[in-house]
């Protein structure tokens, strides 16, 4: 081979061995996880002994890194980052920008990524430990059943129902007992405890509904007034004597039995009551005033009888003064049974 094949064989070679060194260092590439510094394959997604979300590979190596600080305590999450104002996604989920504080995220281990624009991304993980307090849950009365977010505990003592290994933030707490109201207490859980918690009872009640034909009565329940229809009232359960009265009706009596947690209706129509007959009143006002117009001529008339001068005259007078006296008692008589009867009738 002559020195002129040689030069020309020699830029191939280079080409050769350059394609071999990219080739094996592609196959034998690593990555370093960014929380442990564990080295692991180029092609993986996550460490392998962590667990941390790996860098993907730099499609552009002349991007500046993103300078990102996550720092836990306790359930509380704080992401800040240089420059600021980065979008912060945990979990996939976009959170908000940097400086971020996060307080409302589960016990467990949580993926980070942190985007600006012109910034390498950052991917990492954190875990948030649970947790949990003790509550000395204590009702009144004594003897409720306890639900914790749903969950059943059992039953309270005079001493109270321990329930452990609570998780702290918002607890709901729901009490039952026979014939009482349900009741539900929230508890902010934020230290271990033991956290006493008081649940107190109403006693238990339903509803009575009433409504009339027409409205506007006055409703009582045993004998005591509970309002004016139409109204929906709450009661403690029994049985009730109801009693509905509006002026111009007659009364309604009856019955309601009212049971916890329940509605009782009850719909009635009036009846009215008679109307008083104001002619009746203008008829009797009427024959009073002429059985006293009446009265007068007999008076008049029995005066003239008195001074009558002849026997003849006499007799006339004396007619005219019974016959004044009749009508006088007719008019007193019906006058007085017509204003009667219209103050006997009500209405």
């Amino acid at each position: 081979m002559n020195r002129g094949e040689m030069q020309r064989k020699k830029p191939a070679m280079w080409r050769m061995i350059i394609c071999f060194l990219l080739v094996f260092t592609v196959a034998f590439a690593e990555k370093v996880c960014p929380s442990c510094g564990t080295v692991n394959r180029d092609d993986a997604k996550f460490c392998k002994k962590c667990g941390a979300r790996l860098p993907e590979p730099e499609t552009r190596p002349s991007l500046p890194a993103l300078r990102v600080e996550v720092n836990v305590v306790g359930s509380s999450v704080t992401v800040t980052s240089t420059p600021s104002n980065a979008v912060v996604f945990i979990d996939d989920v976009e959170q908000g920008r940097t400086p971020l504080v996060l307080d409302n995220l589960s016990p467990g281990r949580h993926l980070v990524e942190v985007r600006y624009p012109g910034y390498r991304s950052y991917s990492s993980s954190f875990n948030i430990t649970a947790r949990l307090a003790t509550l000395v849950v204590t009702s009144d009365p004594v003897g409720a059943e306890i639900w914790v977010d749903g969950v059943y505990k059992g039953k309270t003592t005079e001493a109270g129902l321990v329930v452990s290994r609570v998780p702290f933030g918002q607890r709901s707490i729901l009490a039952r007992f026979p014939d009482y109201e349900d009741a539900t207490k929230l508890v902010e859980v934020k230290e271990a405890g033991p956290i006493g918690v008081l649940v107190k009872m109403g006693k238990g009640r339903g509803f009575l509904s009433v409504a009339t034909r027409p409205s506007g009565a006055e409703v009582l329940a045993n004998g005591r007034k509970i309002g004016v229809s139409d109204l929906v009232v709450g009661l403690a359960p029994d049985r009730y004597i109801l009693s509905i009265l509006k002026p111009g009706y007659v009364d309604w009596l009856g019955y309601a039995d009212v049971r916890i947690g329940e509605t009782t209706y009850v719909r009635e129509a009036l009846q009215r009551l008679p109307r008083r007959q104001v002619p009746l009143l203008i008829a009797g006002a009427g024959f009073l005033l002429s059985g006293v117009g009446a009265g007068l001529m007999a008076e008049r008339n029995y005066q003239l009888y008195q001074a009558a001068e002849s026997k003849e005259a006499a007799l006339n007078y004396r007619r005219e003064t019974q016959k004044w006296d009749l009508f006088r008692n007719i008019g007193a008589g019906v006058g007085a049974l017509g204003i009667g009867a219209y103050f006997v009738i009500k209405w």
